[in-house]
């Protein structure tokens, strides 16, 4: 943190450290990766959001977040919309679709009970510790963060914890996406499958290995050559460019605040068996 040759950090800790460590990077002046999640509960994510503001040299209110505005710069490694077949995909839809409908389904598998990523208190849960990939995902394809969250999951039985869970969003300009995170299943079987319909077209991203576009009656396949690629390498190079060229994060802070909200806000739903509303401001 202090030493001046080093202008990024990367935060790679447990889940109940990123925000402290990513608030102590910032106010030292330095950009910041963090692996998500970017926090873990509503006090931490405040603190990031101060942090981000004060280190533009202003209040923290939504004009001093704006991203031609706030220095240094800080990303969330959501990787997923860097693939190439999700870059693909989200071209293939268009800048100005119209509302679509997304299904993610993701078979996770089990972990122990005693994991720490289990532990509300260290690791948050699994929604909001991975489920944000994939509302992040479904935020990237729709162009905004939901506006709502409802949730519903199986019984625990003593074997999970919260981690067979449907997700329903909505998202402003009228999308909607479903996200079934699962535990029950083999996990031999393919971990991820999305569905996007939007506009007379269709599109399927299988596991990130193969994708299949269909429009006007038309179908097209595409096929990974060498391996699987879910956008890690992609991820580095838009934030070095954000860094050296742009000076712009290569995922907005409405975006990394909305889609952090949401993973909180599934937690709520699942807890009230409500739908929640969620804040489309940068602070409250």
């Amino acid at each position: 943190m202090n030493d001046a040759s080093i202008n990024t950090i990367a935060v790679l800790t447990r889940h109940n450290l990123h925000a402290q460590q990513v608030v102590a990077a910032l106010r030292a002046g330095k950009h910041v990766f963090c692996e998500k999640p970017l926090a873990i509960n509503s006090q931490d994510l405040d603190q990031i959001i101060q942090a981000l503001s004060s280190s533009a040299g202003a209040e923290p209110d939504n004009e001093s977040l704006k991203e031609d505005i706030a220095k240094p710069l800080l990303t969330v490694g959501f990787n997923r919309r860097y693939a190439p077949f999700a870059q693909q995909l989200k071209k293939f839809i268009g800048k100005n679709h119209e509302p679509l409908v997304a299904h993610y389904r993701i078979n996770a598998g089990i972990i122990p009970l005693t994991h720490w990523l289990h532990d509300p208190e260290q690791g948050g849960g699994r929604i909001i510790g991975e489920g944000c990939h994939f509302i992040d995902f479904l935020t990237f394809l729709v162009g905004e963060p939901p506006s709502s969250i409802s949730a519903n999951a199986l019984p625990n039985d003593g074997r999970f914890r919260d981690d067979n869970v449907q997700l329903f969003l909505t998202f402003p300009d009228g999308s909607i996406g479903t996200i079934d995170y699962l535990a029950v299943g083999d996990k031999t079987f393919p971990k991820e499958r999305l569905e996007v319909f939007t506009g007379g077209k269709v599109g399927v991203l299988e596991d990130y290995r193969s994708l299949e576009l269909v429009q006007n009656g038309k179908s097209k396949k595409f096929h990974s050559r060498f391996r699987q690629d879910k956008g890690h390498h992609g991820e580095w190079v838009a934030f070095s460019r954000g860094i050296t060229e742009t000076k712009q994060p290569p995922i907005s802070y409405r975006d990394l605040v909305g889609v952090t909200r949401t993973s909180f806000a599934a937690i709520e739903a699942l807890r009230t068996g409500e739908k929640i509303t969620i804040s489309s401001e940068l602070t409250r």
